[in-house]
């Protein structure tokens, strides 16, 4: 009787460490194959890293990972981030770094949880004006892309600390205004250029 007792004891405790786990894991996956056997076993995928895959789209088998709060995708060819990305309700890291995109991926508008967004190195021409859709949004980075436009609404996101625009083509003018409507943000920039642009 005692060893049933200790028996169903240990059973319990056993299934309430995994359940434990099942809930804390943070274990960072580095393939869709691993993220997804993980997946099957009930096992929550907070955290993915497909950098380096030489990824030109993104793999719609990624949209079974729900749970996801990182995603980074840094050092492929993207040239645009799907819609269905906006999915990912509980994301609060995303990076994209040095891939092919032209454009500021729109769908991410969509994620009011993120809280960092990394897009350096890039080919995008313009931050959205509804950027402060994203108000737990803290930094920022665009560096080495090819931005001519920078809104106002940057200001309107009370929750941002960092933009991080090194590399960005600026003039005197253009870096002295978006200090001016920032001055509680730290805005990284390089020195100023002496060109001029197109309208």
């Amino acid at each position: 009787m005692i060893l049933r007792s200790i028996l169903i004891v240990t059973f319990v405790f056993s299934i309430g460490v995994i359940s434990i786990y099942a809930q804390t894991n943070t274990q960072v996956y580095t393939s869709i194959k691993d993220a997804s056997e993980a997946h099957e076993l009930g096992l929550k995928v907070e955290i993915l890293n497909l950098s380096k895959k030489k990824l030109k789209v993104l793999p719609e088998a990624l949209r079974e990972f729900t749970e996801i709060v990182e995603l980074t995708l840094n050092r492929n060819r993207l040239t645009e981030i799907p819609a269905w990305i906006s999915e990912f309700t509980k994301l609060e890291v995303f990076r994209a770094d040095k891939n092919k995109l032209n454009t500021f991926p729109i769908c991410l508008l969509q994620i009011p949880s993120l809280k960092e967004i990394h897009l350096g190195d890039n080919y995008i021409t313009s931050i959205p004006i509804d950027i402060d859709n994203l108000q737990n949004l803290e930094s920022l980075h665009l560096w080495s892309n090819l931005i001519r436009q920078f809104p106002a609404s940057l200001s309107d996101i009370t929750s941002l600390q960092i933009l991080d625009l090194l590399y960005v083509d600026m003039t005197f003018d253009e870096q002295r205004w978006l200090i001016e409507i920032l001055p509680e943000i730290e805005v990284e920039m390089s020195e100023p250029c002496r060109c001029t642009f197109d309208d």
